[in-house]
């Protein structure tokens, strides 16, 4: 019988600390569906295989941002053109900064127990949805693009070896007075680049960038909305190319962290449906908290059309 298909990435840090946690969200699964924490990405295609032949109802996912970007892909490529579930974010990560620009908040736990209580009532309908277009970036699927600061941040940030939303913050305060001084953390952080970028036919006049970066959420975590314009069309993404030297940079941060605009002199800000990246350089980038790196041509374009349902406890 179809049901709910949930999956848990047992690596994320949030189930590292509590191994526990995947076991007690497959009670609670229990005959309305099947549960699997996929160790490997095999594992989450086959998964996903499964889930498709089962022709499941909804959705789960249990994890942080990456996870999210991960099962998304590997769904989607799984699925073809067939029209994916609709996708319960049960949160389960250290930032869930997808969950949150979506406005979807409550313990993992508590999100599975709802979801799993509406399917076994058959109030599904019930629960309040919304569809959006996600980024395809290359090959891959997922929410939030962005390569120069934001790739170098979290690389800071993931060598703490403890990431939390404390230690973020924490990061960005050392950061923005390391610029102050001009000291090595900056350096790293604001290291410049250069590229080509072409979007939706035009190619950029400016070159020479600290950051490019696209989503189709306000915001890039602990509160920061610099994609302002992700809601302006549903069939496009926010798209900025920060060109603004460190300093510049560091005095936007409260007009980012209220959703307002940059100062146009230090940015291109505009909203788009494909976009080719091109650099001499090697393209370090991130999606959705996880980093690459790759060399040549890199496009982003506006994905497939995804229902989200949004289990809300508080």
């Amino acid at each position: 019988m179809p049901g709910i298909g949930l999956i848990t990435n047992p690596r994320s840090r949030v189930n590292q600390r509590d191994p526990g946690r995947a076991r007690r969200l497959s009670y609670l699964v229990g005959s309305h569906g099947n549960a699997e924490a996929t160790k490997t990405i095999d594992d989450l295609y086959r998964v996903c295989e499964e889930f498709k032949k089962e022709r499941i109802d909804v959705l789960g996912i249990s994890g942080g941002d990456g996870t999210l970007h991960h099962t998304l892909t590997a769904m989607i490529k799984t699925y073809g053109a067939e029209p994916l579930p609709p996708v319960a974010i049960l949160r389960g990560g250290t930032m869930n900064t997808i969950a949150r620009s979506f406005g979807i908040f409550g313990e993992s736990p508590k999100l599975t127990f709802e979801l799993v209580d509406r399917h076994r009532r058959g109030l599904l309908d019930t629960i309040p949805s919304f569809e959006r277009e996600i980024l395809q970036i290359g090959d891959k699927y997922g929410f939030i693009f962005g390569n120069g600061i934001i790739y170098n941040f979290l690389h800071e940030y993931y060598e703490t070896g403890s990431p939390s939303p404390a230690t973020a913050a924490q990061l960005i305060m050392r950061a923005a007075g390391s610029t102050l001084v001009r000291g090595p953390l900056s350096k790293r952080i604001y290291k410049r680049f250069r590229a080509r970028v072409v979007a939706d036919g035009d190619r950029w006049a400016c070159e020479d960038f600290i950051t490019v970066a696209a989503a189709v959420v306000e915001q890039i975590g602990l509160g920061f909305k610099p994609f302002y314009r992700a809601n302006e069309r549903s069939d496009a993404f926010a798209l900025l190319g920060i060109h603004t030297d460190a300093v510049g940079f560091v005095a936007e941060l409260p007009r980012i962290l209220t959703g307002n605009p940059m100062r146009r002199d230090k940015v291109i800000d505009q909203t788009a449906r494909h976009v080719v990246f091109e650099s001499d350089e090697q393209l370090e980038y991130i999606i959705d908290g996880d980093t690459y790196v790759q060399d040549g041509q890199l496009a982003l374009a506006v994905g497939p059309k995804v229902r989200f349902l949004k289990c809300n406890v508080v």
